[in-house]
C-alpha cells in the first residue's frame, strides 16, 4: 500500500512539472480584422486586414491576449461615430498575412456566397477605423 501512495506521487509530481504554463508572448506585429453585426438586421461590416504593432498573444494557443479590448474599440467606434450601439464585433487575428488572409475570405465568402442577397455587406477601410496597440499585464 505504501508503495503505492509513493508511485502515486511521484506520477503526479512528474506529470505537474510537464505541463508547463505558456508564458504571453509580445511580437512586433500582428494582423487582424474586424466583423460588426446586429443579428435583428441584414447590414454586416468588414474592417480591413489591418497591421498591428507589438500584439501580445499566448505563445501556446496562438491566442491573442486583451482581445476583449479590440473588440471594444470597434463596438465604441459603433456606437460613438455611427451611432449604432448594440453591435457584435468580433476580432480575428493571425500572425502571418497569409493566415489572416485565408481566415479573411472563409467569413467573407460566407455573406458574399450562396446567402449575398440577405446580407448588405459594407466595409470599413483604415482611413474610418483603425485598431490601437493594447498593452497587456502579466497577471492578465
Amino acid at each position: 500500500m505504501r508503495y503505492l501512495r509513493y508511485t502515486f506521487f511521484v506520477l503526479m509530481m512528474a506529470f505537474a512539472t510537464s505541463t508547463a504554463i505558456a508564458k504571453p508572448v509580445v511580437t512586433p506585429k500582428g494582423y487582424m480584422f474586424g466583423f460588426i453585426a446586429n443579428f435583428s438586421d441584414s447590414v454586416v461590416y468588414f474592417t480591413d486586414i489591418q497591421t498591428v504593432d507589438s500584439v501580445w498573444y499566448d505563445s501556446k494557443s496562438k491566442f491573442l491576449l486583451g482581445r476583449s479590448s479590440y473588440a471594444n474599440q470597434l463596438r465604441e467606434y459603433f456606437a460613438n461615430k455611427l451611432n449604432q450601439p448594440h453591435r457584435t464585433c468580433i476580432v480575428i487575428f493571425a500572425l502571418t498575412r497569409k493566415e489572416i488572409e485565408k481566415k479573411y475570405l472563409k467569413l467573407k465568402k460566407q455573406y458574399t456566397g450562396k446567402y449575398a442577397s440577405r446580407y448588405d455587406l459594407r466595409m470599413l477601410n483604415e482611413n474610418e477605423f483603425h485598431f490601437s496597440p493594447v498593452t497587456v499585464s502579466e497577471k492578465e
